[in-house]
């Protein structure tokens, strides 16, 4: 595989091991989807299509702000 298919699959592995985590933690905080969107300020359908996989960065940081969880994103060009 081409290194930059490689680092662009890892990278959205890693973007959705991330997502995942951040819905564990909005579970287990016993959040509904609809208080998570009110509290980030955007709509539920927002909020689920981020969940479901719709890639958006600003809501990935917003989100584990949120949840007072540190992440770590690193961009290669």
């Amino acid at each position: 595989m081409n290194k930059d298919v490689t680092e662009s699959v890892q990278g959205l592995q890693n973007y959705q091991s991330i997502v995942s985590i951040l819905i564990q933690e909005r579970k287990e905080s016993k959040f509904s989807q609809e208080f998570m969107a009110d509290w980030l300020g955007v709509s539920r359908k927002k909020l689920n299509e981020f969940e479901q996989g719709k890639i958006d960065y600003y809501l990935l940081c917003h989100y584990a702000d949120k949840l007072s969880i540190d992440i770590q994103l690193t961009m290669n060009y």
